[in-house]
């Protein structure tokens, strides 16, 4: 599913977005005012400076859709060039135009990188909420996104207690096979030990690193406690 087409196709209700992207369909086309189709094709070539200027020409349109592209423009161009206060300002306009759980999670993610991290947290909890009832997206696949967001921006230990998290959705399923960690949003097992171990390494040390660990000891079903007895296994000694 492409970027443009996630962000701005207006095609389905957010539930059924959330099944589409569940099952793998295409998102609708993109679909956005001719006056921002300048903006929007400098954002895709990619010329971010650019893609600002033009779209912050249309942040007080009179259409609505208009004025949340417009903003969606300006917060993704900004981002881009690591403008993340001023990237948060337009999320924040977004996201009164459009109080999707979609656009709270920007907010979450986007309030970590210019280091409120109180403010991400808040914005993730309201996520939460909305994505309750709507089902935009696999809360999984938020709450990784949240933690790639802390860990990027030097917040490793405030993202512990995301990893544990997303550590206990393994314990909870018990499932490990691809297919069904697929669907439901949730990273290979495989790939959850590699992308956690460089950010417990930066906060543990190899004991405490080895106890996180084990505490799926038991937890997994029979192809996942291989996986992981051997994982375990291969971690550095102290």
């Amino acid at each position: 599913m492409g970027l443009i087409s996630r962000l701005f196709g207006r095609g389905k209700k957010p539930d059924e977005a959330g099944r589409a992207q569940a099952e793998g369909e295409d998102a609708p086309a993109a679909a956005i005012a001719p006056e921002l189709a300048t903006a929007l094709a400098a954002l895709q070539r990619p010329d971010f400076e650019t893609a600002f200027a033009l779209a912050r020409e249309h942040v007080e349109a009179a259409a609505p859709d208009t004025r949340a592209d417009a903003h969606r423009l300006c917060a993704l161009a900004l981002s881009e060039l690591d403008r993340y206060p001023q990237a948060f300002d337009h999320w924040h306009a977004l996201f009164d135009l459009e109080p999707s759980a979609h656009n709270a999670l920007q907010l979450a993610t986007v309030s970590a990188m210019c280091d409120e991290v109180e403010r991400g947290e808040a914005w993730l909890m309201h996520f939460d909420q909305i994505n309750a009832d709507t089902r935009e997206m696999s809360p999984v696949s938020a709450r990784t996104n949240f933690i790639s967001a802390l860990n990027r921006a030097g917040h490793g230990q405030a993202a512990l207690a995301h990893l544990e998290w997303l550590r206990d959705v393994y314990e909870q399923v018990r499932v490990t096979d691809s297919t069904y960690l697929y669907m439901r949003g949730i990273p290979f097992l495989s790939a959850f030990f590699d992308n956690s171990l460089p950010m417990l390494q930066a906060q543990l040390s190899p004991s405490q690193v080895r106890h996180w660990y084990s505490a799926l000891d038991g937890k997994l079903d029979e192809d996942g406690q291989a996986q992981l007895q051997a994982w375990i296994a291969g971690l550095p000694a102290d």
